[in-house]
């Protein structure tokens, strides 16, 4: 699997680089963002280690990109770092799309095992078969989903939570769960980013508005219509 590196602190850079090329992966590297996301979408990396402070576009934007146009980019597993260790921060980068999220300074065996462990998850990953809820449907092989027969663009992790909510319907998902199943997340992320998402997903779907209960202090439940 391949692993770009974007950071534009040299030291930094190199130093995950040599980590990460003795743990036997294959590593480019990326001064500033527009460079990576170019690499990005010429070779389809598996993940990126990326900066949040980036010359030219910044980590943030980056992120967003990658994921609202994830099939030109190959949909790559994201782990953000910065210097900045403010909750909101935090919050920010996984609202956005980040997979996972590191504070400089880090120890780079971690972030190695970090990044051996969100790439396990993603070889493990088995292609189902379609999943219907209502007029809602999921192709898993073609990673898809149709609402009345037309297409609805999620972004990855949308289509994770709706899948995760279809998979469980009539069953209460609390918000730590879906953080850990749809974010694969160590970090304590409140319960905004769980709500951002799931009124994306009622602003997109119709159908979804009245059929995701909020079970109030716990998470949620998807439930058909009567």
């Amino acid at each position: 699997m391949k692993i770009l590196v974007v950071e534009d602190d040299k030291e930094i850079q190199d130093l995950i680089v040599y980590f990460l090329t003795n743990a036997g992966y294959e590593v480019d590297r990326a001064d500033d963002g527009l460079e990576g996301l170019k690499l990005l979408k010429e070779k389809k990396h598996s993940l990126v280690v990326l900066d949040l402070m980036l010359p030219y576009l910044d980590g943030k934007n980056f992120t967003k990109i990658v994921k609202d146009i994830s099939s030109e980019y190959g949909d790559p597993i994201i782990i953000m770092l910065t210097a900045k260790t403010e909750i909101e921060d935090v919050l920010e980068g996984l609202e956005i799309g980040a997979d996972d999220y590191m504070k400089k300074p880090f120890d780079p065996r971690e972030l190695v095992l970090r990044v051996k462990k969100l790439l396990n998850v993603k070889k493990k990953e088995v292609v189902q078969e379609k999943y219907y809820f209502g007029e809602i449907e999921i192709d898993e092989s073609k990673h898809s989903v149709f609402y009345d027969n037309q297409e609805v663009e999620l972004s990855k992790k949308e289509y994770d939570l709706l899948l995760l909510l279809i998979q469980n319907k009539n069953l209460v998902i609390t918000r730590e769960q879906i953080l850990d199943r749809v974010w694969n997340s160590n970090y304590y992320a409140g319960d905004r980013t769980v709500d951002v998402y799931i009124s994306k997903l009622r602003d997109k779907i119709p159908e979804l508005v009245h059929c995701i209960k909020t079970i109030k202090g716990v998470g949620y439940k998807l439930e058909e219509k009567r």
